[in-house]
């Protein structure tokens, strides 16, 4: 496994995904199909790494920090999970019906997600890369690389 930490690897793929995202962006008004296709990808990627956070992290963090779920940091990060799941979910009823006019939506999917993946960033996943050993780190990042399809795509 080239990373190493929950921070490397979590970071990677927001980045992925963000340029997945600017894609769809960049090609919207030339290319409806490959847009719909783009954010396909984009909404299946996302839902893999929030389930990636809340099924696999968030639990392993909670009971290292001694935290109840849903309070401290992992509630916050869940109640802004479902914020950008509201967004999608406007996002692609509106490219669903053909209508890639989503610039309002996208904004303010990007104001929570820009602000939200800082946060992860910079504490909590350092944090919960300092709560665990290399075993459980390694471990939980197999976990996440072998997460089933049928766990996050449609949620």
């Amino acid at each position: 496994m080239a990373t190493t930490t929950i921070a490397e690897f979590m970071a990677q793929d927001h980045d992925r995904l963000d340029d997945m995202f600017k894609q769809f962006q960049a090609i919207k008004e030339q290319n409806a199909s490959k847009a719909r296709s783009l954010f396909q990808e984009f909404l299946t990627g996302l839902h893999r790494h929030i389930v990636w956070e809340e099924d696999i992290l968030f639990p392993v963090f909670e009971a290292e920090a001694q935290m109840v779920k849903d309070h401290g940091p992992t509630g916050v990060m869940r109640n802004e999970h479902q914020q950008i799941k509201a967004f999608l979910k406007q996002i692609q009823a509106k490219v669903a019906e053909g209508n890639l006019s989503t610039e309002e939506e996208e904004e303010g999917l990007l104001q929570v997600l820009t602000a939200h993946n800082v946060k992860e960033e910079k504490i909590l996943y350092p944090w919960i890369d300092n709560c665990v050993s290399d075993e459980e780190r390694a471990s939980l990042l197999t976990r996440m690389e072998h997460l089933p399809p049928d766990q996050y795509a449609g949620i």
